[in-house]
């Protein structure tokens, strides 16, 4: 028998608010969205946070903020971080600290980093009331709390700062003492974050080199070795450098590079085309550097200009060297 009253407008709402998860999870955001909002008119007001998902997925951040609002008005206690990250699609720096100290202030402990993140990109701007020093502030109470996202960004910040200070560099990082602040937060988020779990082998591989700390640099390979297998480029590209630079390994570091390369890692192209380039395999290497140029890496184009200046300058001159 066909359910009426209450008990039927609640199962019907449940039936479409099911259809829009199970389009969401298809990427099928239009047909989640409407199914969302079906669902949300039937009375299922735990459906507004899959709405303005679906709608932000969709690029409508305008009505992805509304349905999240709504949210927050409501009670949701997960819809002040959606709310805030609506707002900084639409570069609302201040409202979106508005709505991350929503969710802060109903528990969410998500909401410090992305708190925190404000302060420090867009500290300054109308309306936003804290900065870079309340950013580090913020991020160091939640890492101290225990909190392994907050651990991640400190760290590779802090790690930032020593790579890119004046006469930082390689120095700089070796400079960072075992055991220190740095090296806890790296290696705290390192199971959350895949960029403080690379800091943190770039730390041990930069330690094992200028202090020949030998287990630190075997460390340093198989965290750079476990991150490439489970296809971070960037782990892969220091790889590269490590068994190139350090380990004398060519013949690796290419299997690595063209591997990267051939699987759609534009940066790749590049960096193996240096490689080849010092093996002595000019022709090949100008031909690897092109396909970056040509796939519209910057660095690749650069680099491919100075091969031609060094291999052809009779050509270069000319204007009629090979690409």
């Amino acid at each position: 028998m066909e359910q009426t009253g209450a008990g039927g407008a609640a199962a019907a709402a449940a039936q479409e608010h099911d259809r829009g998860v199970d389009a969401a999870e298809a990427g099928r955001h239009a047909e989640a969205a409407e199914a969302f909002a079906r669902a949300v008119e039937m009375g299922d007001r735990d459906a507004l946070l899959g709405l303005g998902n679906a709608l932000l997925d969709l690029g409508r951040h305008d009505e992805a903020e509304a349905a999240f609002a709504r949210a927050v008005d409501e009670g949701d206690p997960l819809a002040g971080l959606n709310l805030g990250i609506a707002r900084e699609r639409r570069e609302d720096w201040a409202g979106a600290e508005s709505a991350y100290q929503v969710a802060r202030g109903a528990g969410d402990p998500r909401a410090l980093v992305f708190l925190a993140d404000v302060w420090r990109w867009h500290g300054g701007e109308p309306g936003v009331s804290g900065g870079e020093d309340d950013a580090r502030a913020l991020l160091r109470t939640a890492a101290e709390a225990g909190d392994a996202e907050a651990c991640a960004v400190l760290g590779t910040w802090l790690f930032s700062e020593a790579s890119s200070a004046a006469g930082g560099g390689e120095e700089g990082v070796a400079a960072l003492p075992a055991g220190g602040e740095v090296e806890r937060l790296l290696r705290a988020g390192a199971d959350v974050d895949v960029d403080a779990r690379g800091d943190l082998a770039w730390l041990l591989r930069t330690r094992g080199v200028h202090r020949g700390d030998a287990a630190a640099h075997a460390e340093a390979r198989a965290l750079l070795r476990s991150g490439a297998s489970e296809g971070d480029p960037t782990s892969a590209i220091r790889l590269a450098l490590l068994l190139e630079e350090d380990l004398g390994d060519l013949d690796g570091a290419e299997r690595v590079l063209r591997s990267l390369a051939e699987g759609g890692e534009v940066r790749a192209w590049n960096n193996l085309g240096l490689l080849l380039e010092r093996r002595g395999r000019v022709v090949e290497a100008r031909r690897v550097l092109s396909r970056g140029v040509r796939a519209g890496d910057v660095l690749a184009a650069k680099n491919l200009r100075s091969f031609l200046v060094r291999h052809h300058p009779a050509q270069v001159a000319e204007g009629t060297a090979p690409l």
